[in-house]
C-alpha cells in the first residue's frame, strides 16, 4: 500500500472465548490500550536457551503486540527472534538460531510447544518468472523520509489452517515480521510490509507451477476487494514458491522461514550471484549467508552492514538487495489504494467450533457521543439513535464470497460498548466518557448462517463511526473469513 501512517486500530482475535465486560471503573484510554509492553522473556527464555535476545522493535498492531530482533549466540553467531502476542495472551514465536528453527506456540494456560523447522535447501529452485495481470500504479523508487507499506492478502489452504495450532492472524503478523526485521537490519528504514487480511480457502492447488498461478488467480477479486499488494498463501508441506518481481508467493507451513526468502523473490531478487553484471542477489560471505542465499542470517544483502564476524554481508555490485528494495519497494506497495479509517479482522477458529468474535476500539474522545452505522439498510442500521436499552443488540448482514466466488448472505451480531453499557451499534449518547469499541460476533446457527452450505466465507464488511456532536466520521473495515 502507498505512504500513509499504520493502522490505529485495536482489533482483537479471540478464539472460543466470551468477553469480560469492563466495570464502570474501567478509565483506559485508547492510547493506553496501543502502548506496546513486550511479552516477558520467561516465555521464551527457554526455546532460545543462552542466546541473548537484542529487540530492536516493538509495536501493536491490530492489537497483537508484535516485537523483533537479533540472537546472538555465545559462539558469535546470529540469529532471529519474532514475538506476537495475541489478544488473549496466546504466544506465537518465530525461532531461528543456529541449531534451532521453527515455530513457538504457548497458549493461554501457558502450555509450550515448539515445532521444529524440517530441514530445507534454500537453494532449491523456487522462483519462475512473473505472471503480472495487474501492473502498479506507482513506480520509482522510494522517496527519503516517506514510509511506504506493502499491504499483504494472507491466505491458507484449509488443510494448512486446520495443522496451524495457533491463532492464524499471529501466525501472518509473524511471517510478515521476519522480513520487516531483515529489512530494518539491512538498514532499509523507509518500507515495511502490514498485513490487511486473512482468508482462508478450501482449496489446495500445490506448490508448483500451476498452482501458484491458479492462487494468484483465486485471490484476484478478494485482492482487489481488500486494497492488498502482495499475496502470501500457506499450503502443508515446506519449502516455498514465488513470482520473480511478482506479487505473489506460496509458502509451506511447516517452514515458517520462507516466507521472507521468496518476499524477497517478489521483489526482484535471486539465490546466491552468478551474474556480476547484476546486484539483485543474496550473499554468502564464508560465514553468513543471507535471506536470499541460504536463509541463514536475518538480513537481506547489503555492503553497508558487517555480521558478527566482521565480514560484509553484501558486495555493492553483485549483491545488494537492501538497493532493489529501495528501488522496486515503491513498486511492489503501489498496486492498490490503501483503505481509509480502521481495520479489523474476524477470523472462525481453526477447531471444531466455527465461532468468530472480534473487538475494535474506536479512537474517539471519552467526552465525545459516537456510535456505528452501516452504509447500507441491506446491511444495518444507517442512522444514529441517542440511546436504547442495555445489552441490546444489533444484527448485521454482508454479502460475502463462498468456495464458487458467488456472493452470499451472512449475518452477525454487533453491539456498541463503552464501559458496562452494551447495546445496539447505532446508539450515541450512553456511558460518554469510556473508550468506545465494536464488538462483533459470528455464530454458524444464527438466523440465516443455518441453512448456509458447510465451507468457508470471505469479504468485507464496511461500517462507519460517527460522532453526534460533530461532523467526525471514521470508515471500518472488517475483514471476514468465517467457517460454517
Amino acid at each position: 500500500m502507498n505512504t500513509g501512517s499504520s493502522f490505529t486500530t485495536t482489533a482483537t482475535f479471540i478464539f472460543l472465548l466470551g468477553l469480560l465486560a469492563a466495570g464502570c471503573r474501567n478509565t483506559e484510554t485508547a492510547s493506553q490500550m496501543d502502548t506496546p509492553q513486550p511479552t516477558a522473556a520467561s516465555v521464551y527464555a527457554d526455546a532460545i536457551g543462552s542466546a541473548r535476545f537484542e529487540r530492536s522493535a516493538v509495536k501493536v498492531e491490530q492489537g497483537y503486540t508484535v516485537e523483533s530482533g537479533n540472537l546472538y549466540t555465545r559462539d558469535g553467531e546470529t540469529g532471529s527472534l519474532v514475538v506476537v502476542r495475541s489478544p488473549d495472551g496466546a504466544v506465537t514465536s518465530i525461532i531461528d538460531e543456529p541449531g534451532k528453527r521453527g515455530l513457538l506456540v504457548v497458549d493461554t494456560k501457558g502450555k509450550s510447544t515448539f515445532t521444529e523447522e524440517p530441514a530445507y535447501d534454500y537453494l532449491t529452485p523456487d522462483a519462475l518468472d512473473s505472471k503480472d495481470s495487474e501492473p502498479a500504479a506507482k513506480q520509482g523508487a522510494i522517496k527519503a523520509g516517506e514510509h511506504q507499506y506493502i499491504d499483504m492478502l494472507v491466505a491458507y489452504s484449509a488443510a494448512a489452517f486446520a495443522r496451524l495450532n495457533t491463532d492464524p492472524v499471529a501466525y501472518a503478523l509473524a511471517q510478515l515480521e521476519t522480513a520487516n526485521l531483515g529489512l530494518r537490519n539491512s538498514l532499509v528504514a523507509d518500507l515495511s510490509l502490514r498485513l490487511a487480511a486473512v482468508n482462508v480457502f478450501d482449496v489446495d492447488y500445490g506448490m508448483t507451477d500451476d498452482g501458484i498461478f491458479a492462487w494468484q488467480t483465486k485471490l484476484s477479486p478478494y485482492r482487489r476487494l481488500y486494497s492488498s499488494d502482495v499475496n502470501a498463501v500457506y499450503i502443508e508441506g515446506g519449502g516455498g514458491l514465488a513470482y520473480v518481481g511478482g506479487y505473489t508467493s506460496v509458502n509451506g507451513r511447516s517452514s515458517p522461514e520462507a516466507f521472507r526468502h521468496e518476499i524477497g523473490h517478489n521483489v526482484g531478487g535471486s539465490h546466491c550471484n552468478n551474474n556480476p553484471a547484476r546486484y539483485s542477489f543474496g550473499y554468502h560471505n564464508g560465514k553468513s549467508q543471507t535471506y536470499l542465499c541460504g536463509n541463514k542470517v536475518p538480513y537481506y544483502s547489503t555492503p553497508a552492514v558487517r555480521d558478527a564476524h566482521g565480514l560484509p554481508l553484501g558486495d555493492a555490485q553483485t549483491a545488494d538487495m537492501a538497493r532493489v528494495w529501495r528501488e522496486n519497494g515503491a513498486w511492489l506497495s503501489g498496486f492498490h489504494p490503501e483503505l481509509p479509517g480502521l481495520r479489523m479482522m474476524l477470523v472462525s477458529s481453526s477447531g471444531e467450533d466455527a465461532y468468530a468474535f472480534a473487538t475494535l476500539n474506536i479512537p474517539v474522545t471519552l467526552a465525545e457521543n459516537a456510535a456505528i452505522v452501516a452504509l447500507s439498510e441491506s446491511v444495518g442500521p444507517t442512522s444514529m439513535i441517542p440511546s436504547s436499552s442495555n445489552n441490546t443488540k444489533t444484527t448485521l448482514s454482508a454479502r460475502l464470497l463462498n468456495a464458487k466466488g458467488k456472493e452470499v448472505t451472512v449475518q452477525f451480531r454487533a453491539q456498541r460498548r463503552r464501559a458496562s453499557c452494551l447495546t445496539e451499534i447505532n446508539v450515541s449518547n450512553m456511558c460518554a466518557g469510556f473508550p468506545l469499541h465494536l464488538e462483533i460476533k459470528y455464530y454458524p446457527q444464527f438466523g440465516s448462517n443455518a441453512s448456509l452450505p458447510r465451507g468457508y466465507y470471505n469479504g468485507l464488511l464496511k461500517l462507519e463511526a460517527r460522532s453526534s456532536d460533530s461532523n467526525w466520521k471514521m470508515p471500518i473495515n472488517i475483514a471476514v473469513s468465517i467457517r460454517k
